[in-house]
This record gives structure tokens, C-alpha cells and sequence, in this order.
């Protein structure tokens, strides 16, 4: 980035160097006692008049401030009118310019002066309004094609991300039809394993479709909470130990909508730290629909000793990624936590 400063600096400086002996020769034409000293701080004043316009236009015209540009551009002019009175006309005016470049004469002569303002001003203005403008345009141009690189990356990862989806699926797809056909086989001679293995299909098969990359972000809270249920319904036959996770909910579940697998990410961080074995204290997953938005709250006993599974919370990580993603503000996750207890809320206000 500095690099890129000093080189378009030094273009610049460059150019006006090479713009002095030019304007110094031109001019030398038509007035031989005109000095490269006198035409290098000519053209010094020149380009002093260039930036400042360009600068205001830059930093105050093209935020939409257009009575500060015009005051700025008054008051500049007005300055600067009085600096080239007293550089030609003025009592310490520079013996470089006056009798040797624009008067031969030191009689002061309006129609002079503002034929010497109006050269000096409005031709290097209009300069450094077109060069606002170029670099106006260069920098339309360079947002467009950045957007369009942005569009073009994005759209590629969306691709990547596709495929790697739809390859990680061919696994569970699999399985899913293993897990129909098991159950045809097992109907006839075991009916609650059948049912216990469709219990594991529409699960798997709830995973695969909250995993589509172009699937639904929100899913009906109802829809989560039946796949709890089932989630926990099949952890029962897994288990080797009965547990005690108290379900339970209030309110109108079909009004809101959540992230889908939201429920079962906190129930599986109940079974990796939670003590789901003491019947006297069960841990427990709350949902509360309100008006205005819905609760949910998990609070669990600890698992006493050393725990089996470390945490690093990538689980709640994910969760409030997605839940600020779907309702930004309205959401809010707190947790609440001593030596044997734990406790977490999750809200959705919709409406504050």
C-alpha cells in the first residue's frame, strides 16, 4: 500500500516537472525575459490551485455536502484572489514576475488582474474537475468489477459447498434406504424394532434435508420439536442406562420458526456433560411461545469427576452463528453456570 502511494505520487510530481518546462517554454515564446525560475513558481501555484479544488471535491463534494463545497470554493477564491494581488501588484511582490512575466509596468489595472486571476484559476479548476470526475468513473468502474469478482466468488463457493454436501450425503442416502429395507425384512417378526427403525430413517432423513445447501434456513419450531422426539425416543433403545431428560412445552409451536437441528444440538450436549441418570434431578429442555416470541431453556446437574468428553463448545458456537444469522437482534443466548448446575436460555423476541 505505501508503495502504491509513492509511485502515484511520484507520477504525479513527474508530471508537473515535465508541465513546467513545457509551460516555461510556450510561454518563453512570446516573452523572452520569462525565467525557469519564474515559470516553475507559476506553475508551483498552479497545481496548489489544482489539488485544493480537487481535494474539496473529493472529501466534501462527494459526500453530498454542496453548500460546503460552495463555501470552501468561495473562500478559496477569495484567498487566493488576494495572494495573486499581492504577488503582481503588491508592495513585496516577487521582482521574478513583476516586470519580467505578466505586466511590464507596476500600475495596478483591473482588467490585468482579472485576466491574470481568471487564467490562473479557471483553467487549472476545470483540470482538476475533470480529473475528479476520471477518478470518479475509475473508481465506479473498479466497485463494479470488485462486485462482480464478489458475485463470481461467491457463486463458486456456493458450487463447492454444493458438491461437497451432496458428496457427504451419498453416505446417509444409503443408509437411509438400508434402514427401509431392514424394517420391511423385521415388520413381520419384531413390529416395535420396524418401528424403531423408522423412527431412524425419518430422522436421518430430517438431517439430510436441514443439511441442503439450498434448503430451508427456518423450519417450523413444531417440526424441530417432533425431531426431539424422535431424536430422544431412539436414544432410548441406545443407551445402555435409562436417562431422564424432561420434555416439555407451552404455546402455539406452529406461530415461530428455528434453525433447524437446534433442539437436538443442545440435547446431544446434554448427553456429552450432563448427569442424565439421577431420576431426582432430570435434566431438562423448557419452550415457552409467547406473543411475541419464544423461549427455550435446557438446565442440567452437572456430571460429577472427570468428564469423558471435553468440551469446546463448537455446538453453541454453531447454534448462535445460525440464530444471529436468522434473527440478528432478536436473538439473544445466556448461560448460567456453578460448581453443580447448569443453565441455558435461548430468546427469540420478535417484536421490543
Amino acid at each position: 500500500m505505501n508503495g502504491f502511494f509513492k509511485r502515484k505520487w511520484m507520477m504525479h510530481f513527474c508530471f508537473w516537472l515535465v508541465y513546467s518546462f513545457y509551460f516555461f517554454v510556450v510561454n518563453a515564446l512570446g516573452n523572452s525575459r520569462l525565467s525557469l525560475k519564474a515559470s516553475l513558481v507559476t506553475v508551483f501555484y498552479c497545481a496548489f490551485i489544482f489539488y485544493t479544488v480537487y481535494l474539496i471535491l473529493m472529501y466534501v463534494f462527494d459526500k453530498g455536502h454542496i453548500l460546503g463545497t460552495v463555501l470552501l470554493m468561495g473562500g478559496f477564491y477569495l484567498l487566493s484572489g488576494f495572494l495573486v494581488y499581492y504577488e503582481l501588484y503588491g508592495r513585496f511582490g516577487m521582482e521574478i514576475i513583476n516586470s519580467r512575466y505578466v505586466i511590464t509596468k507596476h500600475a495596478f489595472s483591473w482588467a490585468k488582474y482579472i485576466q491574470t486571476f481568471f487564467v490562473m484559476h479557471s483553467n487549472y479548476t476545470d483540470m482538476a474537475v475533470g480529473y475528479y470526475y476520471y477518478k470518479s468513473k475509475l473508481r465506479e468502474s473498479n466497485d463494479k468489477l470488485e462486485a462482480v469478482k464478489a458475485r463470481l466468488d461467491a457463486e463458486s463457493s456456493m458450487k463447492s459447498f454444493q458438491y461437497t454436501t451432496l458428496s457427504a450425503q451419498v453416505h446417509p442416502h444409503m443408509m437411509a434406504n438400508i434402514f427401509s429395507y431392514l424394517k420391511n425384512k423385521v415388520d413381520p417378526y419384531d413390529r416395535k424394532l420396524g418401528m424403531q427403525l423408522a423412527e431412524i430413517y425419518r430422522l436421518m432423513k430430517f438431517y439430510m434435508e436441514a443439511h441442503q445447501v439450498d434448503g430451508a434456513t427456518h423450519i417450523l419450531l413444531a417440526d424441530e420439536v417432533t425431531a426431539l422426539e424422535q431424536y430422544l425416543s431412539i436414544q432410548e433403545k441406545v443407551e445402555p442406562n435409562p436417562f431422564y431428560i424432561n420434555l416439555s412445552y407451552s404455546g402455539n409451536l406452529m406461530r415461530f420458526s428455528t434453525a433447524p437441528t437446534l433442539l437436538q444440538t443442545l440435547a446431544g450436549n446434554l448427553f456429552k456433560h450432563a448427569d442424565l441418570w439421577d431420576k431426582d434431578h432430570p435434566a431438562k429442555i423448557d419452550i415457552l411461545v409467547g406473543h411475541a416470541g419464544y423461549r427455550i431453556t435446557v438446565q442440567n446437574k452437572k456430571r460429577s469427576g472427570p468428564q469423558i468428553m471435553p468440551s469446546h463448545d463448537v455446538g453453541l458456537r454453531n447454534i448462535r452463528t445460525r440464530m444471529e444469522y436468522l434473527f440478528g437482534a432478536d436473538f439473544s443466548m445466556v448461560e448460567h453456570q456453578d460448581a453443580d448446575h447448569y443453565r441455558l436460555t435461548l430468546c427469540v423476541q420478535r417484536y421490543r
